[in-house]
């Protein structure tokens, strides 16, 4: 048994390796495409930090992100039925 170990033992280490190298780049990946909002910006007019509505009666609060980019939180306690 051992020496079977003994015998292939650069092709185990070329194994873990490589599926340790797999695993790290899914990981970094992942968390490189994970945004998260910072704190939120100022605007003097629009929709920003405000409540809004859909049709449907769900309730939403618009957080902007970037001059460009909002996004929309769901809120369930303020709902209209």
């Amino acid at each position: 048994m051992w020496d079977k170990i003994k015998l292939h033992m650069g092709q185990i280490i070329q194994y873990v390796f490589g599926i340790s190298l797999m695993v790290g780049c899914i990981v970094l990946t992942d968390r490189l495409n994970t945004h998260t909002p910072e704190a939120l910006k100022e605007f003097k007019d629009g929709v920003q930090n405000h409540l809004v509505w859909s049709l449907k009666g769900e309730c939403f609060f618009v957080r902007p992100y970037s001059d460009v980019t909002v996004y929309l939180i769901r809120v369930s306690d303020c709902d209209k039925k």
